[in-house]
């Protein structure tokens, strides 16, 4: 199977915005806001004393003694506050089981057909129960995982709740309780990426045990240009009930963490990647899918008609096939260029 012209498949997992908050004794949600501060930071990159090749640069001692000037935004727990407390919903739709636009019919009943047969063995729990590891396990708080303990708990549009009293032990070891929950939570998102009939929602709330004033990591937002008398670091905000302001997570980096489940990019991989067409791995700055490893995800689709014949023989769901549907999942565009066309 080739690639069309014209793919597109929209997103499966979209979660919304977190939001940062503590609790009143009354159960009120009360902001927890930035600080702006300057800083007199030192000189002390690369660039300030050397040149590429390593050549020192025409620099008195006393230029590298002068600071560097910085205005920031900072977060931290508000004095006295042991706990805080960061939610957000998670929609999951059924959207992997065929193409939102695709320019070939054929193309079209194929990628059906693959995720059918994906489906029928069982593919779509393997993937629900890796999300839902994510979930319960506090991947999504990122640098905020960190702290003296995390509970989290999720409510989902099945009346279901599902609790984890330590998310950092989950993260390592899981117990033979944690691992059912895991199971039965990935159940229900397995069940939702697979049936079209239905919208399914999670609700997911992490308690966080804080040390006195602990510094609070929220998504940072990306300027283009400095400008003066503003700060050149900027957190993530929304507005709480009352109109006060409150740092938060943007949605795509709490997706970006619910998507670190691949794995199955290399048979002695260390760590999981967050889904994508190449394998990016930013922690070493390399794609670990790279089109000449003939694992990335551009070369394993054309393999799709394959696996549905390897399917109806028997259920064996590789690793390539887990793969090519979490991207699928994942959504996107993929189709082939005009250019790359030509190019061939």
């Amino acid at each position: 199977m080739k690639l069309c012209n014209n793919l597109n498949y929209t997103r499966s997992l979209s979660p919304g915005k977190a939001v940062f908050y503590y609790e009143s004794k009354d159960g009120q949600m009360n902001p927890i806001k930035c600080e702006q501060t300057h800083l007199r930071a030192p000189k002390a990159g690369f660039s300030e004393a050397f040149n590429s090749d390593y050549s020192t640069k025409n620099t008195a001692p006393q230029d590298l003694s002068f600071s560097n000037p910085q205005f920031i935004e900072e977060c931290y727990v508000p004095v006295g506050i042991d706990e805080i407390k960061i939610r957000f919903s998670l929609r999951i739709e059924a959207n992997s089981l065929q193409p939102d636009k695709c320019s070939d019919i054929q193309i079209r009943e194929i990628l059906q057909a693959f995720a059918t047969k994906y489906k029928e063995n069982g593919g779509y729990q393997e993937l629900g129960e890796r999300y839902a590891k994510n979930l319960l396990s506090g991947t999504w708080l990122w640098r905020n995982e960190h702290n003296l303990g995390t509970s989290i708990s999720i409510k989902t549009t099945s009346n279901q709740e599902f609790n984890i009293d330590n998310a950092f032990k989950l993260s390592r070891k899981a117990s033979a309780k944690d691992k059912k929950t895991i199971s039965k939570l990935g159940s229900e998102i397995a069940s939702a990426l697979s049936d079209p009939e239905h919208y399914y929602f999670a609700d997911i709330t992490a308690t966080i045990n804080v040390a006195f004033c602990q510094e609070i990591h929220p998504s940072q937002e990306f300027l283009d240009t400095k400008e003066k008398g503003k700060p050149s670091k900027v957190y993530a905000k929304t507005s709480l009930q009352t109109g006060e302001k409150t740092i938060a997570f943007h949605a795509q980096k709490i997706g970006a963490a619910i998507q670190l489940i691949d794995d199955w990019w290399d048979e002695d991989a260390d760590i999981p990647l967050r889904v994508n067409e190449f394998g990016a791995d930013h922690h070493n700055v390399i794609a670990r899918r790279h089109p000449s490893h003939r694992n990335d995800f551009y070369t394993l689709i054309q393999n799709a008609d394959n696996y549905c014949a390897q399917l109806d023989e028997n259920s064996n769901i590789t690793d390539d096939m887990h793969y090519v549907m979490a991207v699928l999942v994942k959504g996107g565009l993929f189709q082939k260029s005009a250019s790359s066309k030509k190019g061939k």
